[in-house]
């Protein structure tokens, strides 16, 4: 029994360690150094530290249940995000999404690792690219090699779920500067909004 029980704690320190070193560079949820966005229903910010983190969040009348049903969803994140054109994921939680970009921009993609966490009450289903996940890179794409985030889901109500969605914003390539704070904007309201349409479609099914 003490070696059953060993190994079982070999195993947890190994999975936390895993962990932290994929996903510990997020900032945290009582992170408040945000450069406000926009300040509206949905509201987004951003923080420049080695990578521009950005962060969206919004209140959704729906359980944590209902959406996370949605966000773990990822091989159909191309029929619910505006801008995803092709998304799937492996049984071992790997990813493989991109993005498409207007003209004359290169369409994005990155491969992360998921992983769904709990953090007192929350919910978070984080995502994490590294070294090994970029070996194969394709020319037509710009890879997203430091891709990173979460999603958190925190509980106000049964029924009423406040939603955060966190990224690297790091768009790498031939994306101007002066432009990013707009692209920022307009990816954290694409993601918000698609979701709650799709859980009001859910909901109304």
């Amino acid at each position: 029994m003490k070696k059953i029980a060993k190994n079982i704690m070999k195993h947890l320190l190994i999975s936390y360690l895993l962990s932290i070193s994929l996903f510990g560079q997020i900032p945290p949820k009582d992170f408040s150094s945000w450069e406000i966005l926009q300040d509206e229903k949905i509201w987004i910010g951003n923080y420049f530290d080695e990578f521009p983190w950005c962060k969206a969040k919004i209140i959704l009348p729906y359980s944590i249940e209902d959406i996370l049903f949605v966000v773990e969803d990822v091989n159909n994140y191309d029929k619910v995000l505006d801008s995803v054109i092709y998304s799937t994921k492996d049984d071992n939680n790997i990813a493989h999404i991109r993005i498409d970009y207007p003209f004359p921009f290169t369409d994005r993609e990155y491969i992360v690792k998921f992983q769904r966490l709990l953090e007192n009450k929350d919910i978070v289903y984080a995502f994490a690219s590294n070294p090994g996940l970029n070996q194969n890179i394709d020319s037509n794409y710009i890879r997203l090699i430091n891709a990173k985030g979460e999603w958190r889901l925190s509980p106000v109500t049964d029924n009423q779920t406040e939603v955060s969605y966190l990224w690297n914003g790091e768009l790498r390539g031939d994306f101007p500067s002066w432009a990013l704070s707009k692209a920022w904007v307009k990816h954290g309201n694409e993601v918000l909004s698609n979701l709650s349409d799709k859980l009001k479609e859910n909901h109304e099914n």
